[in-house]
């Protein structure tokens, strides 16, 4: 059982969206979600790239997630955070922390 469509939806894409990030027709997205076709291995890497996790996650071989580190470029917004955040002594990073714990745990 592929977790594409689930991984695709926590992530907030659609099929088309999903398909342009890592090349691919939206057809092809959609076969995969209705294993109707399994995805070559270029595109299996490509989704788990996007996904951040692992290749045997994403095709539900492992149920561990895994500690993928996907290299990519921050947008200004995640420099911006960085930026700011590099800036706080440790008793206010912990407060940073706990707030966006908070509006996360809101959504």
């Amino acid at each position: 059982m592929y977790r594409i469509k689930q991984l695709r939806e926590e992530k907030g894409l659609s099929q088309r969206a999903l398909a342009k990030k890592i090349g691919a027709s939206f057809k092809a997205v959609n076969f995969w979600e209705n294993e109707k076709v399994e995805p070559s291995a270029k595109f299996i890497c490509a989704l788990a790239d996007v996904f951040e996790c692992t290749c045997d996650y994403l095709l539900g071989r492992s149920d561990d997630f895994g500690n993928v580190n996907v290299m990519r470029e921050l947008t200004d917004e995640e420099k911006l955070l960085l930026g700011l955040y590099s800036s706080l002594d440790r008793r206010q990073s912990k407060e940073a922390i706990d707030f966006i714990n908070f509006l996360i745990s809101k959504i």
